[in-house]
């Protein structure tokens, strides 16, 4: 008898969306359970850290986005979303990625704090540093085969799509490379069925 998935995730998570996305395109049956974390104070004896995504195998629990990602590409019988060829490459912008999504979540949590407690300073230096990382990736970045669907086309669309979810679109203007291969991406099932919805 095989073990029972659990993903414990948000409603709007860009890295639990990974996971999700991730556990669609390798066919892994699982069970998805919305948390929110502040109330989830039964996860703190699986994840002592209180985060999502978490994933539950069992008695094995898994850490982290890209900890998750990785197993779940591991007990698929589907073609391999890390390629042994250009894995250092693919994980490195997966750490990119990762950090985009960190900035804008990072944005997000100081601007929804009392006016008299946000730091201007945090902020500026949030957005300075995604702008910085979205140039990079327009120029830098250049795996769009579509042949061949690989990790860190996952994650750069996510944290692409999270940008624009939490706080604008404008870096479409200045990243026509990035912006022509997101929208053909998006169109994907997978893309689709997991667009992050604000819960009220």
């Amino acid at each position: 008898m095989t073990n029972k998935i659990i993903l414990f995730n948000g409603p709007t998570s860009p890295f639990g969306r990974k996971s999700k996305i991730t556990a669609l395109v390798q066919e892994i049956i699982f069970e998805e359970k919305i948390i929110k974390v502040q109330e989830a104070k039964f996860l703190d004896k699986h994840n002592p850290l209180r985060k999502i995504p978490t994933l539950l195998v069992g008695n094995l629990t898994i850490i982290d986005s890209d900890n998750i990602c990785i197993y779940l590409d591991t007990i698929s019988n589907k073609k391999t979303l890390f390629p042994k060829n250009d894995y250092f490459n693919i994980v490195s912008m997966v750490s990119v990625a990762n950090g985009l999504m960190e900035s804008v979540l990072e944005r997000r949590m100081e601007i929804i704090r009392p006016n008299n407690e946000q730091s201007n300073n945090f902020i500026n230096k949030q957005e300075t540093r995604i702008t910085r990382t979205i140039e990079w990736l327009e120029n830098n970045w250049k795996n769009y085969n579509k042949d061949y669907l690989t990790m860190d086309q996952i994650a750069i669309a996510c944290s692409l799509e999270y940008t624009n979810f939490r706080l604008n679109s404008q870096w479409e203007k200045k990243s026509p490379n990035l912006i022509k291969w997101l929208d053909n991406f998006r169109q994907k099932d997978f893309m689709k069925s997991t667009i992050p919805l604000e819960i009220k």
